[in-house]
């Protein structure tokens, strides 16, 4: 009876597990928040990677790619729209943004300009929050990240160190450590002249295929970007085992994503 019982509950928190994991779609939102809410809604789609554009304006971080017009500006601080929603899940969840995901959440920053000044403020922002990151010297569940190597140089040596770096293709061939470049981003028309339309050609999705073993074998990550958004580039990022696509759409893509299954 007991064993019985043992194994009753071990495949309900299996299937507890599992479920997130299945249902976390492979995307990375590149729309800029307004607020939490943005943040839970995509959450609850299964959307937990995000890209945010971040500018430095009198000692605060604001959610944009450039300068508001007037002071009396409504922008979102990094802080309202990401920072505090995302450990508000970790602390809700016991150490997990969702419970059960296996892997880490990214959070890729723009920097619009001044970068160690964005960094410091940055650092500063995310102490109370410090316990969610991961980084080389710390296992937590959130990894920000930035695409911009110059800048990265320029934040280098500032304590604590918890940046890592988005690869491009021409990374591929320098076999960076993975624990400072996770992620490799590729756009599509690097690969592709497909549009969306029918079916990919096959010597295109053999191209994918391959770029996202060579990819897995450096224990990085792939991400398409600036990809057409329809069901038939969902099933393609299901089948080629790429790891995310970038998109403003996120939401609609999910929906591709969910159709998929």
């Amino acid at each position: 009876m007991k064993r019985a019982l043992f194994i009753c509950v071990l495949a309900v928190l299996t299937i507890q597990q599992a479920f997130p994991q299945k249902n976390a779609k492979p995307i990375i939102s590149a729309r800029n928040f307004s607020s939490s809410s943005e943040l839970w809604e995509s959450i609850g789609l299964g959307i937990l990677n995000y890209q945010a554009d971040v500018m430095y304006i009198y000692g605060k971080l604001y959610v944009t790619p450039s300068m508001p017009d007037s002071a009396n500006h409504k922008l979102p601080t990094l802080t309202e729209a990401y920072l505090y929603p995302l450990y508000s899940q970790f602390k809700k969840n016991n150490g997990e943004i969702l419970p059960g995901y296996l892997g880490d959440i990214y959070l890729i920053l723009d920097f619009s300009a001044q970068p160690v000044q964005i960094y410091k403020q940055l650092a500063a922002e995310m102490r109370p929050f410090s316990d969610m990151l991961t980084y080389p010297e710390h296992q937590g569940k959130l990894r920000i990240l930035i695409k911009d190597k110059n800048q990265l140089d320029k934040i280098d040596g500032i304590k604590p160190s918890f940046l890592g770096l988005v690869g491009q293709l021409t990374d591929l061939d320098k076999d960076t450590d993975s624990e400072k470049m996770p992620l490799i981003e590729v756009a599509f028309s690097e690969i592709t002249c497909w549009k969306g339309s029918g079916n990919i050609p096959f010597e295109d999705f053999v191209k994918i295929k391959d770029l996202v073993t060579k990819i897995h074998a450096q224990k990085k990550k792939i991400i398409l970007s600036n990809c057409p958004v329809n069901k038939t580039v969902a099933e393609l990022i299901q089948t080629s085992k790429a790891d995310f696509i970038n998109t403003q759409e996120a939401n609609q893509m999910a929906g591709f994503f969910e159709a998929t299954k």
